[in-house]
């Protein structure tokens, strides 16, 4: 019922969807047992016989289930999707001038290789460094998502949650650019 009343009053907060406290390490075997759970109640084969206004519904909770599970099973998604609900963008303006100046020199790396201008040892090279700056910013986000927890538990004060969530903020728009780096490279080959 009060999935129903989630999605006919579209309040849509994907971490109350399965009733989840607004934390960023979840079980992700909880949560995908809550997921087929409601997805059964809710599918709209059960409602084939029923008026229109309710399989119509039972379709828009599917949908929703979907997205909300989608999002939240994944670690990177569920941070994205928090900072979204508190009112924060990924905004790469504000990365420090060392960090883009090493992304440029990255990229100028990848246009070199798309070239054909490096050699197989220079594209490993160039693979390795942007999987390891990859996993380095996996781990920032993995640490700042149990700091985010910790503090959320504690019941600390709104500023140091808001500077949490700055912190998060700024790891995800640094690591975007590496990520894009990343998709870039392995569009090459």
């Amino acid at each position: 019922m009060r999935l129903r009343k989630l999605v006919l009053d579209v309040v849509v907060n994907y971490f109350e969807v399965f009733d989840l406290p607004r934390l960023l390490n979840i079980d992700p075997k909880a949560l995908e047992k809550k997921f087929h759970a409601l997805s059964r109640k809710h599918h709209p084969d059960y409602f084939s016989t029923a008026p229109i206004e309710q399989r119509e519904l039972a379709v828009r909770m599917t949908a929703l289930l979907n997205d909300a599970y989608r999002t939240l099973r994944h670690p990177v998604r569920r941070v994205e999707y928090l900072l979204n609900l508190e009112g924060y963008k990924p905004d790469g303006s504000k990365a420090p001038k060392s960090f883009l100046m090493d992304v440029f020199e990255l990229n100028e790396q990848i246009e070199e290789a798309k070239a054909g201008r490096a050699s197989e040892e220079q594209k490993t090279a160039l693979r390795n460094e942007i999987e390891r700056r990859a996993a380095q910013f996996d781990a920032e986000i993995r640490k700042a998502s149990d700091e985010w927890d910790r503090l959320a538990r504690d019941g600390r004060e709104e500023t140091q949650m808001k500077n949490q969530l700055m912190r998060m903020n700024e790891i995800l728009s640094e690591a975007s650019y590496i990520h894009n780096l990343k998709e870039e490279l392995e569009a090459i080959g």
